[in-house]
C-alpha cells in the first residue's frame, strides 16, 4: 500500500509539472501531497505514540484507520483555529446598500448604441 501511494505521489507530481500554471496542475500537486502524506502518516503516528512497537496495516487495520482519522481531525481543527484567529472583520468587503452602475467597455457601448439606434420608434406616428 505504501509503495502504491509513493508511486501515485511521484506520478502525479511529475505529471503536474508541464501544466503547473493551470488549475489542473494545482489539483494534481495537491493530490500528490495527499498521497505522500497518506503513505507516511501511519508510520509516523505509530512511531510517535508507540515507540518500539511494530505495527502494520495488515495486523491492525482498524487501529491504523482510527489513527489516520484522528490525525485528519486534528489537522482540520488546527486549520479552523488558524482561520478563526486570522479572520479580520475589518478586511471583509462590505455589501453596498444600493446598486451601482457598471462601466461598460467601449465595444459594449457601441453595441448598445447600435441596437438602441436601430429600434423602431415607439408611440403614434404623425
Amino acid at each position: 500500500m505504501i509503495r502504491l501511494l509513493f508511486a501515485a505521489a511521484m506520478a502525479l507530481f511529475v505529471l503536474s509539472l508541464p501544466v503547473h500554471a493551470t488549475a489542473l496542475g494545482a489539483a494534481m500537486r495537491r493530490w500528490a501531497g495527499f498521497c505522500f502524506i497518506a503513505a507516511l502518516l501511519p508510520s509516523l503516528l505509530v512511531g510517535l505514540f508507540f515507540p518500539g512497537v511494530r505495527l502494520s496495516f495488515a495486523e491492525h487495520p482498524i487501529a491504523m484507520v482510527a489513527g489516520l482519522l484522528l490525525a485528519i481531525g486534528i489537522a482540520y481543527g488546527a486549520y479552523e483555529l488558524r482561520r478563526w484567529l486570522h479572520a479580520d472583520p475589518a478586511k471583509k468587503q462590505m455589501r453596498l446598500p444600493e446598486k451601482t452602475p457598471i462601466e461598460r467597455s467601449r465595444r459594449q457601448q457601441d453595441l448598445f448604441a447600435f441596437l438602441a439606434g436601430n429600434q423602431p420608434p415607439e408611440g403614434p406616428q404623425p
